[in-house]
């Protein structure tokens, strides 16, 4: 034995050496949360990057936009001038050429008709034997009778024969007749109707310039016949003097005796000899108007596009100028300049993410363990910020439209708070994307948040239509107010329309959005799992198959429900949570307890036998609990929203069920071979996630411990309510609600005044017996 006593051993300690904060890196990846979390981030910047098209520079001027400083050109460009060009297309156009198409066998045919109709002349004893058509093809029909009978006579004595041979001066006239239209056989010609309907808008043959319009000649084949111009085939142009026709008259010493004759009858029956090829008329325009000389102006670096104050509009040049210009810069950017571009907004996309990742973290973190809604929240906003871009550009100016149906879907889906943020983000975004200007940023975050303050609650579909018609109104007038201020005088943008109209659109668009969304509303509480004041009131009626069965089946829980529903609305309204929701959460909370009912107390009619007597504590526990799973199973057949499922699944927390433990406790053995388990007697939980659950949670124990006091004097009420309440707060039942110490406090006053409301007392009546 040591003098000093026994020596004391002391702990051995391990020193470790500080993780370093790679370690730390790798230890965090290796969650698979923190895994997930950083992939949607690197999923939401990749998108959002494409969809800003960061490797772009951006065209930042938009009509109703007044230049604060004059725009010069920041390289050499060519602009096109429309005028001097246009004036050298209908140049090259006026000289393209009518491609016309020769029918060679319509002179066969006028050969063979005149042949007859001199026949017919030839041989009729008198004028009046000959028909009509024939008298007015060689217009024997616009004379007087004496005139025409004498012209009659002249040309029947042409037409006779010397020799008195039958036929034989026709023939003679034929053969001359053959030669004068041998040009038209080789070449052709067209009358002048049907030159007319070739000229088209200008179908006057005499003017000089129709009848100098290019041609060219082609056989059935496509062969070219001819290149000149419409004179060189016009009939009436041939049968000049100096014509092709009238140049072999001279040589026809037996057809010229009736020249006169034969020419009116050649115009009156001379069609369609030369026909237009509309096909190859139109390939001759096209490839001249591509050969046409385009007019070029020149643009230096340095000159002054814009002059400084000036407005720009929707139908000025200048817009078109200045997009050119764009294009010509965004084609001279070096690649280096790019990845820079890249690269600056790259950043810029991260810091936005990772503020908004730690402010969901701190704030909302619910809605980062929802993996599957946040992405859909991601895509959304990425698809915000495309669209919005794309539809940015004039004449549409709708960029309002995806930015403010994603902020008000996200009001709805989620908090007014994040409404805001996602508001600032994507407002900055769409705004660094299109015009890179303070003030539209400040135009789309002021109709934004309008949007957002009102749609706290949403009980009804007008309310969204009342909502839009603000929002339009808002949406007016900060757009016109940023014009006002860039003007520099109300004046000055009153009398400039370009401001008017851009904020007609603005608040246009803007109540177009506030229609949209507010008939998505299923949709959107469907994509997100949520549940809007409207759907709530619909489920309020007791109609719902599920009340209806629970009434049928277990009538004392439907009672039970039906109280505890007005207990927490009352108390949820006391904290400013969502009095609807906790009162329709508690129509459902306790549908599980149809499929046994007889094992629930408040369903036992007096003198039916207790079931729970021939069964172990831990057996009764299990069916207690099991009607959380019941219900849920239920919620999921009938499709009862998420939100209200977690109010079945929630309502009894971790909760101890303590009737059956101190049952199974009082009933173990000496040797502790059958103690009692206390996890084997809680509710699975989870703990209530939202301030409506834990309302819930205290609104059904309150109602049901209640029940239970013989005399429920106000101060008997009151010592129950606050055990009930201690005894969740203690157990931690609160701890994952965000449910603050002063607001458990006024959810407590809130169920005492309810309680003693429902068992109040009455004047007893004289006579009247105690019951």
């Amino acid at each position: 034995m040591s003098f000093f006593g026994t020596r004391r051993s002391r702990p051995t300690r391990v020193f470790r050496p500080t993780p370093s904060i790679w370690d730390r890196l790798l230890s965090a990846f290796r969650d698979y949360k923190v895994l997930t979390h950083v992939l949607i981030a690197t999923f939401a910047t990749v998108g959002l990057l494409l969809s800003v098209q960061a490797w772009r520079s951006r065209f930042t001027y938009r009509a109703g936009q007044i230049a604060d400083v004059g725009v010069q050109a920041r390289v050499d460009f060519e602009v096109e001038n429309v005028r001097e060009t246009q004036l050298n297309l209908d140049e090259a156009i006026k000289d393209a050429p009518l491609v016309l198409v020769q029918e060679s066998a319509i002179v066969d045919r006028l050969q063979s008709l005149l042949r007859d109709q001199l026949s017919e002349i030839a041989n009729a004893e008198s004028i009046n034997q000959v028909a009509l058509p024939t008298l007015a093809a060689f217009g024997l029909t616009t004379q007087d009778a004496a005139t025409r009978e004498t012209s009659f006579n002249v040309l029947k004595n042409q037409l006779r024969d010397a020799d008195e041979s039958k036929g034989k001066r026709i023939d003679l006239l034929m053969s001359e007749f053959e030669l004068l239209t041998k040009d038209a056989r080789s070449l052709g010609l067209i009358d002048n109707s049907s030159a007319r309907s070739l000229l088209g808008a200008n179908p006057d043959v005499t003017n000089s310039a129709n009848r100098k319009r290019s041609i060219k000649v082609v056989n059935s084949a496509g062969l070219v016949l001819h290149n000149g111009v419409l004179a060189d085939v016009l009939l009436m142009e041939q049968l000049q003097e100096t014509g092709r026709l009238g140049k072999s008259w001279p040589s026809l010493q037996n057809l010229s005796a009736i020249q006169q004759v034969i020419e009116f009858w050649l115009q009156q029956n001379f069609r369609n000899q030369l026909k237009l090829d509309p096909i190859a008329t139109d390939a001759e325009l096209k490839l001249a108007g591509e050969s046409a000389p385009r007019k070029l102006d020149k643009y230096t670096k340095g000159t002054v596009i814009v002059p400084e104050g000036t407005m720009l509009l929707e139908t000025d040049e200048q817009l078109g100028l200045l997009w050119l210009e764009y294009l010509a810069h965004e084609s001279s950017i070096s690649r280096f300049q790019r990845f820079s571009r890249v690269v600056g907004t790259a950043m810029l996309v991260i810091l936005l993410v990772i503020l908004f990742g730690a402010f969901l973290k701190f704030s909302s973190p619910k809605m980062l363990e929802e993996t599957s809604r946040l992405v859909i929240f991601v895509g959304m906003c990425i698809g915000t910020v495309f669209l919005g871009t794309l539809m940015s550009r004039d004449p549409w100016r709708a960029e309002i439209v995806p930015l403010l149906a994603a902020v008000m879907i996200t009001a709805i889906a989620y908090s007014q708070v994040v409404a805001i943020l996602t508001a600032f983000c994507l407002s900055l975004m769409i705004s660094m994307a299109t015009v890179s200007d303070l003030g539209h940023f400040v135009s789309l975050m002021t109709i934004c948040v309008t949007s957002i303050i009102p749609l706290r609650r949403i009980k009804s579909r007008l309310v969204m239509i009342k909502i839009g018609f603000m929002v339009s109104a808002v949406a007016f007038y900060a757009v016109w107010g940023v014009g006002v201020m860039r003007a520099h005088g109300a004046d000055d943008a009153w009398r400039n329309m370009g401001v008017i109209v851009t904020a007609l659109k603005f608040a246009g668009w803007s109540l177009v959005c506030c229609y949209l969304v507010a008939g998505s509303l299923p949709f959107i509480e469907q994509a997100f799992g949520v549940v809007t004041d409207i759907s709530l009131l619909e489920l309020t009626g007791v109609s719902h198959p599920l009340l209806l069965e629970l009434a049928r089946r277990a009538p004392g829980t439907y009672n039970h429900s039906m109280t505890v529903a007005s207990l927490a609305e009352a108390a949820a309204e006391s904290i400013g949570a969502n009095g609807l929701l906790a009162r329709v959460g508690a129509y459902f909370h306790d549908i599980g307890k149809m499929t046994k009912a007889e094992y629930f107390i408040e369903n036992m009619t007096e003198g039916s036998e207790n079931h729970h007597k021939t069964l172990a504590p831990a057996m009764s526990t299990l069916i207690i609990i099991g009607h959380v799973k019941d219900g849920m199973e239920l919620a999921e057949e009938h499709n009862l929203p998420e939100p209200l499922r977690e109010f079945i699944e929630q309502h009894h927390g971790t909760t101890l069920v303590e009737y059956f433990y101190h049952e199974a406790t009082r009933k173990k053995d000496g040797d502790h071979r059958t103690d009692a388990d206390e996890s084997s007697f809680r509710y699975p939980g989870p703990k209530p996630q939202s301030r409506e659950t834990a309302v819930l949670m205290l609104a059904d124990a309150v109602e049901s411990a209640s029940r239970t006091l013989k005399e429920p004097t106000p101060r008997r009420i009151q010592s129950l309510v606050h055990e009930i309440t201690m005894k969740r707060l203690l157990d931690g039942q609160f701890d994952e609600c965000n449910l603050r110490m002063n607001e458990i406090r006024m959810v407590e006053e809130s169920l005492i005044k309810s309680l003693l409301a429902a068992h109040h007392g009455r004047v007893r009546y004289p006579g009247q017996k105690t019951a």
